[in-house]
């Protein structure tokens, strides 16, 4: 998809039972404010798109609103919206102002995303909003840049479809590579206006994702929780019949 940064299609990736996500059913993504209309089509007829599920706030929602898909549902969920002291907006970082702070703010950022009720009641119902959509239809969701609350709600789904943990770390990876263009021009236009070498370091770790940001997600749930399943059926509230389900339909 040229005009969506950071799409993929989760299908074929394969779970430690030897099945695979089946193609064009499972796609993560950034926000879809610039999408042409010829990725609305492919999305449509090739995709068989049925719901789009918005991970951002309010206020990026408003001033970057996604584009409008013709007999597409589409659901809201701001997983930030109960926490008032972090956000992951470009604008943060840019007051942050070094490398270090910046990354000790991504890993608040999981840790808070991780712990928080109002951010656990929106993961939850993203992975509801998954289980609503047809079989025979595809389900998208996303953020700003598609990385860090997509990047939980992902690692999420895949365990529910029992993934193997180094899967899922590619797969979250991955976003370094598919967004170097973007971040790329997002630098520059700092640095054309008057960004310092500090503020351009510390929107690069904004930008990118690093294993250590994800192993907190993955920390903070064993430390506190006691292990990703009990994460996803006692604080998620996903029961075993409701995972059973999410992998009858997205497995093959």
């Amino acid at each position: 998809m040229e005009s969506i940064t950071n799409f993929r299609d989760l299908g074929g990736l394969k779970n430690r039972h030897g099945q695979t996500i089946i193609p064009k059913k499972l796609l993560r993504s950034g926000e879809l404010s610039r999408v042409s209309l010829h990725d609305q089509e492919r999305l449509l007829n090739e995709y068989h798109l049925e719901t789009i599920v918005d991970l951002r706030s309010l206020d990026e929602v408003s001033e970057r609103p996604d584009k409008v898909f013709n007999n597409t549902d589409y659901v809201h969920i701001d997983i930030f919206k109960s926490i008032h002291d972090e956000g992951a907006g470009l604008e943060d970082f840019i007051k942050i102002g070094s490398a270090k702070r910046a990354r000790a703010y991504m890993h608040d950022i999981y840790y808070t995303m991780t712990i928080n009720p109002g951010a656990q009641a929106g993961f939850t119902k993203m992975i509801e909003t998954a289980l609503s959509v047809s079989e025979k239809n595809s389900f998208l969701f996303h953020c700003f840049a598609g990385k860090d609350r997509t990047g939980i709600s992902a690692a999420l789904l895949l365990e529910i479809l029992n993934i193997p943990k180094e899967t899922i770390y590619q797969d979250y990876l991955a976003t370094n590579q598919l967004r170097v263009q973007e971040n790329q021009e997002i630098l520059q236009l700092a640095k054309d206006n008057g960004a310092t070498q500090e503020i351009t370091e510390a929107l690069q770790i904004a930008l990118n994702v690093e294993t250590e940001f994800l192993d907190t997600f993955y920390q903070t749930v064993t430390k506190e929780f006691g292990n990703i399943d009990a994460y996803l059926t006692n604080v998620l509230h996903i029961s075993p019949r409701m995972q059973q389900d999410l992998r009858t339909l997205l497995l093959d």
